[in-house]
């Protein structure tokens, strides 16, 4: 079966019920790799049982000076998480904000899945409280 053919799917985190049938919902296509997207950089390093390598160190990142070098710097854990941990993702672009403001990161990844014909974007927020 080719890449482009796939239908990804994963669990939702929700934990819905599926109406029909009662099953645990699931997430296909984009929205998985969303959401997965979304999992791996929000788990930090030797968080997860048994696999101490997976996730990112942007949890440690919070607490220096929110400057364009701490910027660069969760762009780059960004981009090696997704590279190591999503192989269903093609990055296209990464961008990191900080919002002073509100104390906290703004960071989008712009990306392409084999099996979708759009280009998909997620934004997710990092602060400190979590």
């Amino acid at each position: 079966m080719s890449i482009a053919n796939r239908t990804y799917k994963d669990l939702s985190f929700s934990m819905f019920a599926n109406p029909m049938n009662g099953d645990i919902g699931k997430k296909t296509g984009a929205a998985a790799v969303k959401g997965a997207l979304v999992s791996i950089l929000k788990t930090n390093f030797n968080e997860r049982l048994f696999a101490p390598e997976f996730g990112t160190g942007i949890r440690g990142l919070l607490f220096e000076q929110m400057n364009p070098i701490t910027e660069q710097r969760i762009k780059k854990e960004v981009e090696s998480a997704v590279a190591r941990h999503e192989p269903r993702a093609e990055v296209l672009g990464i961008s990191v904000e900080g919002q002073e403001e509100q104390n906290r990161y703004e960071v989008s990844v712009v990306f392409n899945v084999a099996s979708e014909a759009e280009t998909q974007k997620i934004t997710t927020y990092f602060d400190v409280l979590g």
